[in-house]
């Protein structure tokens, strides 16, 4: 990797850690609780929340944090990086996310509602203005970085389009408040939809960037960036729904995200597997195996999402694998970044924990399908067939392996961006 302004990546990669880090300690409390072996004592409305805080920091903080660390690594590669929006927008979504936190220390009613669930507080809501107000912030840095040179490299483009989609969501949460009101699901439903969007292209821009630094591969070619165009146009179109009559809205949806999302990703993917077995795999190198790991997790959960049709646990089985992967490919990008950034880290443990965390995603989402085709209901943790009760033990290894391979990543992270070492193994 050529140098880049290091300041902003590096902060905005360490506010992206820390957002996993909580989210990881929310998800092994719920995970816990869920296991019938281990049958965790907890009150039920704080279970609740804590799934509530769990999926806000896996799905939309880190997410949104990342995908201004990819930004900021795609506009240091093309000068530096000058613009004041990178350093505001870090501390006004330091201060979102902290209300998000402080919001489950008081008496807020959990909303697990589909896509984002929600807690019903004013410091919930204004942490999440915050956040989406401090990555605008950011986005509109990106842009005026990037618009003082011709867009030559294609993870430019890419993130050119991610930083578009994220603000479209943004302006149609914004929109759906004015539609939808104090109606939730309605509320988030569609704005979550085109979120989705932009975390899979934001994936995607990872899969290329591993490819290209740690095989040499480049993908760039009109094909390319017309199948990256297409999220931006699905992006484009979705809010155009909220036109049409209510009950049509939900199932419009999930239909432009699902079909929407995979008319480019399929090809994509396979473009990338083509080039990714096309040249020898080190398996032991934890960029390529979080490469490996990803395809396969975006894979298995897509194809589980034609059989999540109902209110079971194939659901959450499908968007875990989904959302796994891309995690798992921003995780891979992140010891590329740390390298470029003189950071040193544990190789030993970097080695290990890409294969823990997939391993452990698995297993999470064959054990939830598993007890999902038993009709086991979603957001329970009470499972009266034995068969489904089986499969949910399934679910509490994986989420223990999971959140070892978790741990590891966080841990070696923040060490490495804590530290001052640059040749740690």
């Amino acid at each position: 990797m050529r140098h880049t302004t290091g300041k902003h990546l590096h902060r905005w990669l360490l506010f992206s850690v820390f957002s996993l880090l909580i989210s990881g300690g929310y998800a092994f409390f719920a995970a816990m609780a869920r296991t019938p072996a281990v049958g965790l004592p907890v009150d039920a409305d704080f279970f609740r929340v804590a799934l509530v805080e769990h999926v806000v920091f896996a799905l939309v903080v880190w997410f949104l944090g990342f995908g201004v660390v990819l930004m900021c690594h795609s506009a240091g590669r093309l000068g530096e990086l000058e613009h004041p929006g990178w350093g505001i927008g870090l501390l006004v979504a330091c201060a979102g996310s902290g209300m998000l936190v402080a919001a489950s220390l008081f008496d807020a009613q959990p909303l697990l509602i589909d896509y984002l669930p929600l807690l019903e507080h004013p410091l919930y809501f204004a942490g999440l203005l915050l956040l989406a107000a401090g990555v605008s912030a950011a986005v509109v840095a990106y842009i005026s970085e990037i618009r003082k040179v011709r867009v030559s490299e294609l993870q430019s483009y890419g993130m050119l389009l991610v930083g578009l989609i994220t603000l479209i969501t943004f302006l149609s949460f914004l929109s759906s408040a004015f539609i939808n009101g104090t109606n939730y699901r309605a509320l988030v439903w569609g704005p979550g939809h085109i979120f989705q969007v932009a975390s899979t292209l934001a994936m995607v821009v990872a899969w290329l960037v591993l490819l290209r630094e740690t095989m040499g591969v480049e993908q760039d070619s009109p094909l390319m960036r017309r199948l990256l165009l297409l999220y931006l146009a699905v992006a484009m179109l979705m809010p155009g729904i909220y036109f049409f009559p209510p009950w049509e809205q939900s199932g419009m949806f999930t239909l432009a995200m699902m079909y929407g999302v995979a008319l480019p990703s399929v090809p994509v993917a396979l473009l990338v597997l083509r080039a990714l077995v096309s040249r020898p795999v080190v398996l032991r190198n934890p960029a390529h195996s979080s490469l490996l790991m990803s395809l396969l997790l975006f894979g298995t959960g897509g194809a589980m999402g034609f059989f999540a049709t109902g209110a079971d646990l194939r659901v959450p089985a499908h968007y875990h694998g989904v959302l796994g992967a891309v995690t798992l490919a921003f995780m891979g990008v992140t010891y590329l970044l740390l390298e470029e950034l003189g950071r040193g880290y544990s190789r030993r443990a970097a080695m290990l924990q890409p294969h823990l965390y997939g391993a452990g995603l698995l297993l999470i989402i064959l054990g939830l399908f598993w007890a999902g085709m038993r009709s086991a209901p979603r957001k329970t943790v009470e499972f009266s067939d034995q068969t489904a009760s089986l499969a949910m033990n399934l679910m509490g290894l994986g989420s223990v392996v999971a959140v070892l391979g978790g741990a590891a990543f966080v841990v070696n992270v923040l060490l490495a961006l804590l530290g001052t070492d640059s040749n740690r193994r």
